[in-house]
């Protein structure tokens, strides 16, 4: 008892503290980053002595939660001395930097389990025994004097290279995704996509792509995503006909996508404006495109497999799944206020924490006005701030791995073995980084995928010709999709437990529904209006041609256009796609042809079934 209510109160403190930050300046930087790493260490820690099993446990978290504190304050009451003898520090300097470098891993373990710490681990040991490698091995390292001083307690690079990143874009806006599902803002999306959906053939199936896509604007986070709408559209979809896994599958792909969906992308996005320094509403604006694309494919999924499986338009909500006219009214200000003031700051050029101060002010209003007990706005605040510090201790055990990467020379050795292993070839310098991204956003957070894979992939794509905005889109999404591709398919796996559905039949199945997230960084890079970079303005007829190709891919997936297909026809609709994409990548205009030709013909294959029937209408 008494350690929840200290979670309370240093959670609130830490909210507190970032809000007033946004105003007043009340620290220098480093101080700051410090502060910021400390109370997110703390909280981490005590969060877990809440889980734990045995005393030994409990005694442990404990410990370590002081033990971040002792090191947050060592820092905070001497980080101008540590600073000016950086390299040349004291026997004390040293075991609180090689205590913070284990608490940043351990906390990272916690949070996200064993694979990214013991990968980072290996890197910042690899320099060790890096010079006793041959070439292309050979690394040099600074010895374990300099690398402590380097990774931690000099101040200005590993731990604290990306904190910014975490205090200066996603920690309020990690608290605002909280407090808004505490006060019912997601009441709105949910009732509205039902309303709306109920109209398609596949009304289920389409709540849950509408209901994942607006409810993910305001998350972020696909996990999240699937607990709020998928308890309600997984049963729904299966009651109506589709199996548990086509159900979890729509749900998983769908509540991914929110990481994608302006105005309020996932934690990644702000990680590329923090890296990048391209301001997040150009990234919100050029994202656009590509969510409405991934959707209209989700929804073509849903709709095709409704009309192979002769699922109709009608809901059979019971009294409970209906929604309530008063209550969606009600719960439409906390969603056209915050948003309204997010979309008019950003547009005016306002910073990303000082819009996020002002969406967490307008939605903390709102809910008192709804009658929001003060304990559901604190639980919510609470709930956004152990979110965002386990985003903190993730962020900060990233840099250790930047840090060793560039002082080692490694991230110099692989960027020109990307190089050396696509020969020059775009594509297959793609294909590589891509599989990176993939492989590291499988086993963690999509941000720390994302980092990492920047680190060493965008500086061989700008250098083959690739616009550096361009090149971070690419690495962006492919680390956003990771979480729903096997064997580790994050969000695939908790759809699947909510379906009751099997694991690896849900991720093969969400994997479809998404296949248009996978190609579309391939397409960012050949195809640059999709991101509203055109060439010239031909380029825009470019985007038909690309959705025909996304709905000929997915007719072909689902095996249903007008009817069933037949084998011969799945292998004609994947080829029509691929012609044209072999259009979009070398601009000839016979693959064009061949693949308008191909799409006639597939068409023509079904010529006997009438349009009306298609729209879910009986022929005439």
């Amino acid at each position: 008892m008494l350690i929840k209510m200290g979670i309370n109160l240093i959670g609130l403190g830490m909210f507190l503290y970032h809000m007033v930050s946004t105003q007043v300046l009340l620290q220098s930087t480093i101080a700051h980053l410090n502060t910021h790493l400390t109370l997110a260490l703390v909280l981490i820690f005590l969060s877990n002595n809440i889980k734990s099993k045995t005393r030994l446990e409990t005694y442990l978290s404990s410990s370590l939660a002081v033990f971040s504190l002792i090191c947050g304050l060592y820092i905070q009451l001497q980080w101008q001395e540590l600073q000016m003898r950086m390299y040349f520090n004291t026997l004390s300097d040293l075991i609180i930097g090689g205590a913070l470098i284990f608490l940043a891993l351990e906390s990272t373990r916690r949070e996200m389990g064993l694979f990214l710490p013991i990968f980072i681990l290996c890197v910042v040991i690899y320099p060790f025994v890096g010079h006793l490698l041959p070439e292309p091995f050979y690394c040099h390292s600074l010895g374990i004097k300099k690398t402590i001083s380097k990774l931690s307690i000099g101040l200005e690079s590993g731990i604290f290279q990306y904190l910014s990143i975490s205090t200066n874009y996603i920690f309020l806006f990690a608290v605002f995704g909280g407090l808004l599902q505490a006060v019912g803002g997601t009441e709105f999306f949910i009732g509205i996509s039902r309303i709306l959906a109920g109209r398609i053939q596949g009304g289920p199936g389409m709540i849950a792509v509408l209901s994942s896509a607006l409810v993910g604007s305001i998350t972020g986070s696909g996990a999240a995503n699937v607990m709020i709408t998928g308890v309600f559209t997984i049963p729904l979809m299966k009651r109506t006909g589709f199996k548990p896994e086509q159900a979890g599958a729509i749900e998983a792909a769908a509540s991914n996508g929110g990481q994608i969906m302006p105005p309020i992308m996932g934690m990644v996005a702000f990680a590329m404006a923090g890296l990048t320094g391209i301001p997040y509403i150009n990234i919100c604006a050029m994202a656009v495109i590509p969510a409405a694309l991934y959707y209209f494919t989700c929804g073509t999924y849903v709709y095709l497999n409704a009309k192979r499986l002769n699922i109709g338009r009608g809901l059979d909500m019971n009294e409970k799944e209906r929604p309530n006219r008063k209550s969606m009214f009600l719960s439409s200000l906390t969603f056209v206020v915050p948003f309204t003031l997010i979309v008019v700051l950003l547009i005016k050029g306002y910073s990303v924490m000082l819009v996020a101060f002002w969406a967490i002010v307008s939605v903390i209003l709102i809910g008192i006005i709804n009658r929001k007990s003060a304990k559901e706005i604190i639980n919510g605040i609470t709930a956004g701030v152990k979110a965002g510090s386990g985003i903190a201790a993730s962020v900060a055990a990233v840099g250790l791995l930047a840090t060793t990467f560039i002082t080692s020379g490694l991230g110099v050795k692989i960027a020109s073995g990307i190089e050396l292993w696509s020969r020059g070839n775009l594509f297959l310098a793609l294909l590589i980084i891509w599989a990176v991204c993939i492989v590291l956003g499988c086993v963690g957070l999509a941000i720390t995928a994302y980092i990492v894979a920047a680190l060493f992939g965008v500086a061989p794509l700008v250098k083959m010709g690739v616009p550096f905005e361009i090149a971070h889109f690419f690495v962006m999404y492919a680390s956003v999709f990771a979480f729903l591709t096997p064997p580790i398919a994050v969000v695939a796996l908790i759809a699947a437990r909510v379906a009751g559905a099997t694991y690896l039949k849900t991720a093969k199945e969400s994997t479809k529904i998404a296949l248009a997230a996978f190609l579309l960084p391939f397409l960012f890079i050949y195809s640059p209006v999709l991101l509203l970079k055109p060439k010239n303005l031909a380029d825009v007829w470019e985007i038909p041609i690309i959705i025909v190709g996304l709905v000929v891919l997915e007719s072909g997936l689902v095996g249903y256009l007008f009817r069933s297909y037949t084998v011969w026809e799945r292998v004609i609709s994947i080829a029509a796609m691929v012609l044209l994409s072999l259009f979009l990548a070398t601009k000839g205009e016979a693959f064009l042809i061949f693949g308008g030709f191909v799409v006639g013909a597939l068409l023509f294959l079904n010529r006997k079934i009438t349009p009306a029937s298609f729209l879910g209408r009986p022929p005439l």
